[in-house]
């Protein structure tokens, strides 16, 4: 007869197996209807993991390397990296010229690859050739694409992008001759009467001179191989002489000044009652004095001296008007190759709290300015005589570029 259930109810074993599960899963439901918990961390780090760049095809490289996406990963409790500045690599100053923008004047010709071509520059005779991304250093390289400002002698100018960057070598003449032999060569026994006119009439295929250029360049002493970048902007640049990266702070500009003033009358009477000036009156009356009577008459006396080139003054003002610098210039050096006296006496002086403070800079800089900004001034000089020749002044940023001029004695 089979075995009937109690009424109402179920058999104990079942009835234990329910509770028992009751127990065990009550807990799991009841966590499973709380609101989730945010774990806090206490430091992370970020890593960036640095890409190198490598450049493709000639027709494939961009003007802007793309940046690399960094890849951040979170570690505890371990101290945080400072950030990069974003001033690091980035130029406070670069010269600027037909060329375009001179990244440095210290180049290579192994830096360059492809084919020579023409290029624009501030010399006679110029050949170029792409710049190599593996042969140039890394921070050279990484100035493509960069936004720079371009100042002239007065402020700026424009803004402008970095584009191509090419290797340049340069030779400035006087002639081809000088280009084709040199002091090391085996001239051709000529008449030397009319060989130079003959050999400038000679056709030279502007392909050839390229090659002579480039492979005088890679043997000369001088500094004739350029890093320059082109420039694109959406204004124009004329007059720029130099530029700084857009991404720095504003750099201090000077602005000449010719008009008189308190200051400069101050200065002037400085002048006229200083040793110095009192020193070269008696130097040349003395000069003056053992001259023979024949020569007398072809030099200047003293009054002609202070009539004709008396003390003429220039200040350079800052964006507010104050005067930061003052120069003066008196006399003259007398002509070159020439016995004359030197009556000359140029000074610049820095002008702080209504004093003057001399320095040992030249007269007549193109520009002046504070490019890194430590509170002292770069100057700026371009002499255009004796050479294509560039120099900035300063106790702290210094830098001078030249193009290999044969030099021509005016004597």
């Amino acid at each position: 007869m089979p075995r009937l259930a109690r009424p109402g109810g179920m058999r104990r074993r079942t009835l234990e197996r329910i509770v028992g599960m009751s127990l065990l899963l009550g807990p799991l439901a009841y966590a499973l209807t709380l609101q989730p918990q945010v774990v806090e961390v206490v430091e992370v780090v970020e890593v960036t993991k640095i890409a190198e760049v490598a450049e493709a095809a000639p027709t494939l490289v961009p003007d802007v390397i793309p940046e690399v996406a960094p890849t951040p990963v979170s570690v505890e409790r371990t101290p945080a990296v400072p950030p990069t500045s974003p001033s690091e690599g980035r130029l406070s100053f670069a010269f600027v010229n037909e060329a375009g923008l001179v990244l440095s004047t210290e180049a290579k010709t192994a830096w360059g690859k492809g084919r020579l071509r023409a290029h624009a520059g501030p010399a006679q005779f110029q050949a170029a050739k792409r710049a190599d991304a593996h042969a140039i250093p890394e921070d050279l390289w990484a100035q493509r694409g960069r936004t720079f400002d371009l100042y002239g002698a007065d402020g700026k100018v424009c803004t402008a992008r970095l584009g191509t960057l090419s290797v340049l070598a340069q030779h400035d003449g006087p002639s081809l001759f000088d280009l084709y032999y040199d002091e090391n060569d085996q001239e051709p026994e000529v008449n030397y009467d009319t060989f130079y006119d003959t050999f400038e009439a000679t056709a030279h295929p502007p392909a050839q001179i390229r090659r002579k250029v480039w492979s005088q360049a890679a043997g000369s002493e001088y500094g004739t191989v350029w890093l320059v970048a082109s420039l694109s902007s959406d204004t124009p640049c004329k007059g720029a002489l130099w530029a700084r990266d857009h991404e720095l702070p504003a750099p201090v500009i000077l602005r000449a000044s010719n008009e008189p003033s308190a200051l400069t009358q101050q200065k002037l009477a400085q002048h006229e009652s200083s040793e110095r000036l009192a020193q070269t009156r008696r130097d040349h009356t003395a000069w003056y004095d053992e001259l023979s009577a024949e020569d007398r008459e072809y030099a200047d006396t003293w009054a002609t001296i202070v009539e004709h080139y008396p003390a003429t003054l220039r200040t350079w003002l800052d964006d507010r008007g104050h005067a930061a610098l003052v120069e003066l210039e008196f006399g003259y050096e007398g002509e070159p190759c020439s016995d004359d006296f030197d009556s000359s006496i140029a000074t610049v002086e820095l002008v702080i709290d209504g004093r003057f403070e001399p320095t040992e800079r030249a007269t007549n800089p193109i520009a002046v300015f504070d490019a890194d900004l430590d509170g002292r001034f770069e100057m700026l000089y371009q002499d255009l005589q004796w050479g294509w020749v560039n120099q900035v002044a300063s106790e702290t940023l210094e830098t001078w570029w030249e193009i290999d001029a044969i030099p021509i004695c005016p004597c």
